[in-house]
């Protein structure tokens, strides 16, 4: 592999990072489960995971003509850090055309394995700055509406527990596009870390998860994605959609289903 060294120390050179966001273009256009990366292009680092991410962002926009929508945050539950065997949180793009209203009807032969994940999405009303202070208090002036989100994950991989935590942040963890629900404007009123929600999926109910199980507050995991991007000089724009972190372990559709995401608050 070839390194240069940058302001996090080693990290990889720019022809390797944009080979590897190449290769899972591909996986992604062919449908196909990645087994690993070739060596010289699989990150070793959670800033080069993410270096790999944007080069995928460009490519994408490109060759399409797609743009970044929204963001994801994975592992910002207890349970799904477990579920996932990751200590901390990793963030996704979204592209605008995998974002759904209300409702979506999807082909299940169109992705490797998919899933889905209930979730509190914030939408915001302005940039947040990127000297905004960490703390939820502190993003949720920039906040103008909450709303239920179904996540809709994808496992693209042979063995994801084997790709390492790189290399998933570089394919936007599991991130294959969302379906959000009503914008509720008056979102303050309403005491976030309480909520509580989950699934029906094939017309069963599932388990429950509440608010507060997201880093001990909802906003606190957007209040890390604002110094997330920040590391690279990146700002959250007005009117980007974030999804927040599943509230519930990820359900994976085997075969073709429907899942109805419901937080009584929030609707469904």
């Amino acid at each position: 592999m070839k390194l240069n060294r940058g302001r996090e120390g080693i990290v990889m050179e720019t022809e390797n990072i944009f080979q590897a966001a190449k290769i899972i273009m591909r996986s992604r256009r062919l449908n196909l489960p990645i087994s690993t990366l070739p060596a010289s292009y699989r990150p070793k680092t959670i800033e080069d995971g993410y270096r790999i991410q944007r080069a995928l962002q460009k490519l994408i926009n490109g060759n399409s003509g797609k743009t970044s929508m929204a963001y994801k945050i994975g592992c910002t539950t207890t349970v799904m850090q477990k579920f996932l065997d990751i200590d901390h949180p990793c963030a996704g793009t979204i592209m605008d055309s995998e974002m759904y209203y209300g409702t979506a009807e999807l082909n299940h032969s169109n992705y490797v394995l998919p899933g889905v994940e209930c979730e509190i999405v914030a939408r915001l009303k302005n940039d947040i700055p990127l000297s905004v202070m960490n703390s939820p208090k502190d993003v949720a002036p920039y906040i103008d509406a909450l709303m239920i989100g179904i996540e809709i994950v994808e496992n693209r991989y042979v063995d994801f527990r084997s790709m390492g935590v790189p290399t998933l942040i570089a394919d936007d963890f599991f991130n294959a596009g969302c379906v959000l629900g009503k914008p509720i404007k008056n979102w303050e009123e309403l005491e976030i870390c309480e909520l509580k929600g989950g699934f029906i999926i094939n017309g069963k109910r599932g388990p429950l998860g509440q608010g507060a199980d997201i880093m001990g507050h909802p906003l606190a995991a957007l209040a890390w994605l604002v110094n997330q991007t920040a590391i690279f000089g990146q700002q959250l724009k007005a009117g980007s959609y974030v999804m927040l972190g599943s509230l519930v372990e990820t359900y994976w559709f085997e075969s073709p289903g429907q899942a109805v995401a419901r937080i009584p608050e929030l609707g469904e």
